[in-house]
């Protein structure tokens, strides 16, 4: 079906960025299935993926404290996610060597052939300071068994610290297919790096790492200057692509305090990568509500699927966007030319109705058919103190254009508070830091650092850490792709739209199978007056005008290949009025008005009426048509009817001024055009020589003026020596003898 794609992207690429007042769907949550079954101890960092030939089969992974220390967890569904198995990965690598050897961060990742790739931290469990390395484990019966650790870096030193790896596999069937990339952050070991290395045949052997981005000495941002939350992808064509989020850096090369997010390609299979660029700028480390360590850690994928969006390359993460001061969001970018430029930033979380509500730890992923599936953290359900969080999910059909309503995926909430060890038996030793801990201390920076979630074609499962039970676990859940109702973009709610307004909302199923049914009426309720169409695209220009008036509207989403249909969106109200303001009336400075004032004070009437509010717009210009250009000055979204002018006026040349008055539908009425000149004459040269002293022909010129029908004087203003602002009277001129004559003060003329 025809797409607009074009005019939706320059509409709701705008619309989607702070729009207020969405409502997540209506739509139940899944069946909530716990992973981990034993108590008192952390599970997080959770990772999982459905078998490329076995769709039966999901297989998932997470940090494990069950035995007092981290280890990595593996669960194991061979029906679809109904029921799992438990279990711990083989020992870490370095216990082999006597070492006592913990591990951490574990990462996730298939092949074409559907050979599960594991990958995980594994160091002696001292701190930064100890030994470690990062290794792979692999199975190639569906997860049955497990074949590792095999290293694929070990430098045998206790002063590198490797952390937080990810995994790519190429999937592509191209010249570098089955290829396994992996990319981390390198600490204390000189400068910060991040550092690269593949294998080529199956995590069996690795290659020398190398350097992506610059080595970066600490220069004022700390140890991760170079970044950190590195994440790798393999486009369609085979490109390797990279993302982290780091520091940026002057021109001198000194940290300027600022976060953003870096990129850099391979087209070579991993082998070289150019210099970085920045994608975007994002507020980096922070907290959500209740202390929650947050991150603007990308999250990204690519679409493969040889469809309509092959090749496009997209990216989540969180973020204080600058319309915000504190909530953090889940935002969203792409890129359509394989990462050489990228979109505006949008927004997926739709629960904006208070700034209190955070949004963070997003993942993200492209199912078989171009499907965008994003999962996060939102603490939506707990009004008015938004302290809990649950996980939900949005999806893209158009390939990163809209995102839909967002879908609850918790049957219940979670505490960050409740994110700790046991506290029945007393204080505890972290086995992070080896340190006591009190009873009080939370444990919701241990939340972890990321999620998961997997998909084949409509079926989806994630993996999140849940404190329903009192205690940090990992939970999952599996469901299909839903049909919501749609998520409504324009014209916004309490809007002054045109009188045949253009709607626009969220896509809300596969691009080629969906049918929206568009409804319009004077009546909440639409019990009566309803204007109604079916559309094939999210994006419609009503072929009518309407009355002025309030209208309410709604869409329903249909699919193609059967009667399926969403629940109706949200109501959203729009006012059309197509009744322009009156005209201002210019009050101050009057018409013909000169001044030695370069900087007048404007005033004009009030215009105000019912419905859309009023704005002003004063124009001033030396051409008497107002051409746009250095000689107009316009002064917009002015919300008072006065303007003490910010900008002198050009001396002795003749201004002109008028005001528009703008209602918030767009209507608008100008007033009459009036003239003002600031005059350069000094205050008290009564008879215009231009001189700069008051001297006694100035006294000439007013006593003759005022008592022998003299000639006015050129500028009147400045013979309003004592500035009462009124006629030229006797008090001017006996202030103006009192100065010359008795040392007065000097002439003050406004």
């Amino acid at each position: 079906m025809t797409r607009q794609l074009l005019t939706a992207t320059l509409i709701i690429t705008l619309l989607l960025i702070g729009v207020a007042a969405f409502a997540d769907s209506s739509l139940p949550p899944p069946a909530n299935i716990r992973l981990t079954y034993v108590e008192n101890w952390l599970n997080n960092e959770q990772q999982v993926w459905i078998c490329p030939t076995d769709s039966n089969v999901i297989i998932a992974n997470w940090r494990d404290f069950r035995l007092g220390y981290r280890q990595v967890g593996i669960g194991r569904s061979d029906d679809g996610g109904l029921t799992w198995t438990d279990s711990l990965i083989n020992k870490p690598w370095m216990q082999m060597f006597g070492f006592d050897s913990k591990q951490s961060d574990p990462t996730m990742n298939a092949d074409r052939q559907g050979n599960f790739i594991m990958s995980s931290m594994d160091w002696d469990g001292f701190g930064f300071s100890g030994l470690n390395t990062i290794v792979f484990y692999k199975s190639t019966d569906k997860g049955i068994s497990w074949t590792g650790p095999v290293p694929c870096v070990w430098s045998g030193s206790a002063v590198t610290f490797e952390d937080k790896q990810f995994v790519a596999v190429d999937r592509t069937g191209g010249i570098h297919d089955g290829n396994i990339y992996c990319i981390w952050a390198r600490f204390y070991d000189g400068p910060n790096r991040l550092q690269f290395v593949r294998s080529t045949d199956g995590a069996q052997t690795f290659e020398d790492t190398i350097v992506v981005g610059p080595q970066q000495f600490p220069s004022g941002c700390g140890v991760r200057d170079a970044g950190q939350f590195a994440f790798p992808l393999v486009n369609s064509n085979g490109d390797v692509h990279c993302f982290w989020q780091g520091w940026a850096y002057d021109s001198s090369g000194n940290c300027t305090g600022n976060q953003s997010i870096k990129h850099a390609i391979s087209t070579d299979g991993g082998q070289s990568f150019t210099y970085p660029d920045t994608v975007l700028g994002v507020s980096g480390y922070q907290y959500a509500n209740g202390g929650v360590n947050t991150y603007s850690a990308p999250a990204a994928d690519a679409d493969i699927t040889g469809g309509p969006f092959d090749g496009n390359i997209y990216m989540s993460f969180t973020n204080i966007g600058p319309e915000d001061t504190d909530r953090s969001d889940v935002d969203f970018v792409r890129s359509l030319d394989n990462g050489a430029t990228w979109s505006e930033r949008i927004q997926i979380n739709d629960a904006l109705e208070s700034d209190l509500i955070d949004s963070f730890h997003p993942w993200l992923i492209v199912n078989q058919e171009g499907v965008i599936m994003v999962i996060f953290y939102d603490q939506r359900y707990d009004s008015p103190n938004y302290y809990l969080f649950d996980l939900m999910a949005a999806y893209s059909f158009d390939g990163g254009l809209t995102f839909t309503s967002n879908h609850r995926i918790t049957t219940a909430s979670s505490s960050p508070g409740d994110l700790k060890f046991d506290e029945e038996n007393g204080p505890i030793i972290d086995p992070e830091t080896g340190w006591l801990r009190p009873l009080s201390d939370s444990r919701a920076g241990l939340i972890g650092e990321y999620i998961g979630v997997t998909a084949y074609h409509d079926k989806t499962n994630a993996v999140w850490t849940d404190s329903r039970d009192g205690n940090s676990e990992t939970y999952t859940a599996n469901w299909y792709l839903p049909l919501l109702e749609p998520r409504l973009a324009a014209p916004e709610l309490g809007s002054y739209p045109p009188s045949a307004p253009s709607f626009a909302w969220a896509t809300s199923w596969k691009h080629d199978q969906d049918r929206y049914r568009l409804e319009i009426s004077t009546d909440e309720t639409f019990g009566v007056d309803v204007t109604s169409r079916t559309v094939d695209t999210n994006l419609y220009t009503l072929d009518i005008s309407l009355d002025e008036g309030n209208y309410f509207w709604r869409v329903k989403s249909l699919k193609t290949t059967n009667a399926d249909s969403s629940e109706y969106s949200a109501v959203w109200s729009f006012t059309l009025d197509t009744t322009p303001p009156d005209p201002p009336q210019l009050s101050e400075p009057a018409d013909e008005t000169v001044t030695l004032e370069p900087q007048p004070f404007f005033d004009w009437s009030d215009e105000t009426k019912a419905g859309a509010p009023v704005t002003y717009s004063l124009y001033v210009s030396t051409d008497p048509a107002f051409t746009p250009g250095p000689n107009t000055v316009t002064y917009s979204g002015l919300t008072t009817s006065e303007l003490a002018l910010p900008n002198p006026l050009q001396p002795d040349i003749l201004t002109y001024w008028k005001v528009e008055a703008i209602d918030g539908a767009s209507n608008s009425s100008e007033s009459v055009v009036f003239t003002v000149t600031n005059s350069s004459l000094a205050c008290g040269d009564v008879d215009g020589d231009g001189g700069p002293d008051v001297t006694i022909a100035d006294l000439v010129y007013m006593v003759d003026y005022m008592f022998n029908d003299g000639p006015p004087p050129p500028v009147m203003a400045a013979a309003d020596v004592d500035g009462s602002g009124g006629d030229i009277d006797i008090a001017d001129l006996v202030y103006m003898v009192d100065y010359m004559f008795n040392g007065g003060p000097a002439p003050i003329c406004r």
